[in-house]
């Protein structure tokens, strides 16, 4: 009976340890809630009527078509596949250096991503221009520090317009652990650098729950106590 328990629960914990695994953890990666979820230091400036609110830059708008914000973007859908609300984020880059085009974690108020040390993580997300000229080159930000060497440049051109591309980058969790991602921008020209984002995403390997924990324990106790108790067994066997 203890040694059905015993099993039973390392099972238990096994199962739970191996579904702890974060297949998404970012909260709004595809922008289909909205203009929520993230943090942004460019202004909002959502669809208006006039087909001109992406005007100024240093702006953006989630929204299915990067031509109603603007008469010059292309007019081209969100990447996300099969059914959704087809939202994007819709930029118009900024002049000025470092401006958090998009964050996720204690960013702005958020909380952090991977409390967990030496965890593995990979974070990934689409990039497509939305006007040919000055194509954005994206720079990337883990824990409020720069990565070098670590830039997703656009690709320029009308034929290029609305052709997404996917950019990842993989790492390792530091001491502690994945406080927050996000982009700025390296080209700073007012003139184009206009571009769209989706599909943001981040996985990692998510530390069992203490009750998780609690579980494999007892569940190793159980199994190294019916070990000793058939040595024990057998030991008695041999001398009879």
């Amino acid at each position: 009976m203890k040694t059905t328990i015993a099993a039973a629960a390392l099972s238990a914990a096994l199962i739970a340890a191996g579904s702890a695994s974060a297949s998404e953890l970012l909260a709004n990666g595809d922008f289909d809630a909205g203009n929520t979820g993230f943090y942004s230091q460019y202004a909002y400036a959502p669809l208006d009527g006039s087909g001109m609110n992406l005007f100024p830059e240093a702006t953006y708008d989630v929204s299915p078509n990067a031509h109603l914000d603007h008469p010059a973007f292309a007019s081209f859908a969100d990447h996300t596949p099969g059914v959704d609300r087809g939202m994007m984020m819709v930029i118009n880059g900024s002049p000025t250096p470092d401006a958090i085009i998009w964050a996720e974690g204690d960013v702005g108020g958020g909380a952090p991503l991977i409390g967990a040390a030496d965890t593995d993580y990979t974070f990934s997300f689409w990039l497509a221009s939305v006007y040919p000229a000055s194509p954005a080159n994206l720079q990337l930000w883990i824990n409020g520090a720069k990565v070098d060497g670590e830039t997703f440049a656009a690709q320029g051109g009308e034929a290029n317009l609305g052709q997404w591309q996917q950019f990842s980058y993989s790492g390792v969790t530091g001491d502690s652990g994945l406080q927050s991602v996000y982009l700025t921008n390296l080209n700073l020209e007012p003139n184009g650098n206009d571009f769209a984002l989706d599909d943001m995403s981040l996985s990692g390997v998510a530390v069992p729950e203490p009750a998780t924990w609690a579980l494999m324990l007892l569940g190793f106790g159980g199994l190294g106590a019916m070990l000793r108790a058939n040595r024990r067994r057998a030991g008695l066997a041999a001398t009879a």
